[in-house]
């Protein structure tokens, strides 16, 4: 077809060269209008020709380059001698688990500032092992279980289905872990409040999968409850067979509103190994833990997936249950205690940990940060709090999703948007509050609430594997007054209550393990107790501390004056702090 294009187009070529030779034979015999006409037709008809092929023979993803994509130039010297060496790695990214397995989040300021897309290279990543190596043209994707017919799709017959792009976030569950961590140390390790992210994905629709294998069984429309799903074999230490796998429910799976894809693209280009090229489930609203890397193998099932992951990862257990209770009693099998939708979550971005700002009569400060929530739920309120979460102000919200839709989405896709009540991604807060109203506070802290009027709560819910802290994000507010910081003037400086991973600092990271209790009871605490200087009292001496109303906890003497105005009986003094807390 190409070739008779071609030639089609040559010879419309050589007639428009020589329609003057050919008007010169005909010698004004009305022939001039006639070879006109023809060399018209026959250029209109090329262009249509050529130009229908091209939109009808459609280039495969393999000739248009559909290999692992690198995001950086280089190998980051971190990587060399590990398995991963053969990754380029944003070396900005901060790397939580040593050299390897690779698991990382960007610095909080840079993913805030990317702005509402962000940058694939500084999406955080978690991986349980080594990156599998895998091929485009080799790979294979198998459909089995309770379908009409089991299907082995190769990538280019996955992706010649029809697509659907769109931009969703979404968080690993231990999103701000390191701050339970330093409660007490639990199982994971210590993500900071950067553990998110926003990309468009692109993809094939699951329930467009599943219905080309002719869709479910007749025989198992009542019984087809889920859809599992898995990644390479042997990949991983752990399981029966080594592979990574979860499932959902199938409901999720075949209603389209639910956006659930097989991904193969993220912002335009093919996907990077560590987010799981060639393809992978994205499954919005949902955490990053069940969206499967590297994907392999789909079965339609009556029951649940059993593979070794969807059990002993992503739980939120009772926090009464240590990792010795769980395994001796079969906490990880209760399905009660299963992560599948996003909770509500939001932190600041700005101040910045260790900012200085001064104040300064009718000058203002603009604190920023971020709001997400899952199931597609949207985020209908922002709110800041300087007085330890009694009184909240609003802050104003920057959405960016319905104006994503206008500009690159298909006449169709936008009218969705609207109409069904999907919101996929976060959004920007932001509010002026007086210099000198911030510089007279002990803390500033954050919440946002959700459509459903899911808000966060005020305190650390701690649970063995450091899931889903949601709890209200709090920056401590210091003097300057220390020998370090001579600025003066009233002016404070801004500590955040951890940095991620590895990273020192933060009110919540204890100096050494004597300061431990503190870090813990003000985590806990609505108001932290302040710490009487460091000294052993007897009982008669806390008695005769005047001036002050004390509290022993563990061993621990604490001024519970912030929250008691008179000394009064222990009973009495507890049921007064936790109303105060209530």
């Amino acid at each position: 077809m190409m070739m008779i294009a071609s030639l089609i187009g040559g010879i419309t070529s050589a007639i428009a060269l020589n329609v003057d030779s050919l008007a010169n034979a005909a010698q004004g015999s009305g022939m001039i209008m006639t070879f006109l006409i023809l060399a018209v037709v026959l250029a209109v008809f090329s262009y249509l020709f050529q130009n229908s092929i091209a939109y009808a023979v459609k280039p495969s993803p393999r000739a248009m380059g559909y290999k692992p994509r690198q995001l950086v130039g280089y190998v980051d010297g971190r990587d060399t001698g590990t398995p991963d060496t053969w990754i380029k790695r944003d070396p900005s990214l901060i790397r939580l688990t040593g050299r390897h397995p690779f698991n990382c989040e960007p610095p909080l300021k840079d993913l805030f500032d990317a702005g509402f897309i962000t940058p694939t290279k500084i999406h955080f990543v978690r991986n349980h092992g080594k990156v599998p190596r895998i091929s485009w043209d080799e790979h294979r994707v198998t459909v089995t279980g309770l379908v009409k017919n089991k299907t082995t799709f190769t990538m280019d017959q996955l992706a010649s289905l029809p697509s659907y792009e769109f931009p969703c976030t979404f968080p690993c569950a231990g999103n701000r872990r390191k701050e339970e961590n330093m409660v007490k140390k639990g199982l994971g390790f210590s993500w900071g409040a950067a553990a998110h992210a926003t990309s468009v994905w692109k993809g094939v629709r699951l329930s467009t999968v599943i219905k080309h294998c002719g869709g479910i069984a007749d025989t198992a429309t009542k019984s087809a409850k889920f859809v599992c799903f898995r990644g390479p074999l042997k990949e991983l230490p752990k399981g029966q067979d080594g592979s990574y796998g979860t499932s959902i429910a199938i409901d999720r799976a075949m209603n389209d509103n639910w956006d659930v894809i097989l991904a193969y693209a993220q912002n335009g280009l093919p996907l990077s190994p560590d987010h799981g090229f060639p393809l992978r489930i994205i499954i919005p609203g949902f955490i990053g833990g069940r969206m499967v890397k590297w994907l392999s193998h789909i079965e339609v099932s009556d029951k649940e997936s059993t593979n070794h992951f969807h059990y002993y990862d992503n739980r939120v257990l009772p926090s009464e249950v240590t990792a010795e209770r769980a395994n001796e009693e079969d906490w990880w099998h209760r399905p009660d205690f299963i992560i599948n939708d996003i909770n509500i979550q939001s932190a600041i971005r700005s101040p910045e940990h260790k900012e200085i700002i001064h104040p300064a009569p009718g000058k203002k400060y603009t604190v920023r940060g971020y709001a997400y929530g899952g199931g597609g739920r949207k985020v209908i309120r922002c709110e800041v709090s300087i007085d330890q979460g009694v009184t909240w102000m609003a802050a104003q919200i920057q959405r960016f999703e319905r104006e994503w839709y206008k500009k690159n989405a298909k006449e169709k896709c936008m009218d969705n948007f609207d109409s069904r009540g999907k919101h996929w991604c976060w959004i920007h807060w932001s509010i002026q509050l007086e210099t000198e109203l911030l510089c007279n506070s002990s803390e500033i802290r954050c919440r946002a609430w959700d459509s459903d009027h899911n808000t966060q709560p005020l305190h650390i819910a701690w649970n063995v594997m450091g899931m889903l802290n949601n709890s209200s994000y709090r920056l401590k507010i210091h003097k300057c007054e220390d020998k370090d910081r001579k600025e003066g003037n009233g002016a404070v400086w801004f500590e955040c209550p951890t940095l991620a991973g590895p990273q020192p600092g933060g009110w919540m990271v204890p100096k050494d393990e004597k300061v431990r209790p503190q870090a813990l009871y003000a985590s806990l605490g609505g108001i932290d107790p302040k710490r009487i200087p460091s000294k052993n009292f007897s009982l008669a001496q806390v008695k005769e501390i005047r001036n002050s109303v004390t509290l022993v906890i563990d061993g621990n003497v604490f001024d519970c004056s912030s929250v008691l105005k008179e000394v009064c009986s222990f009973a009495t003094c507890i049921t007064r702090i936790i109303t105060h807390d209530l």
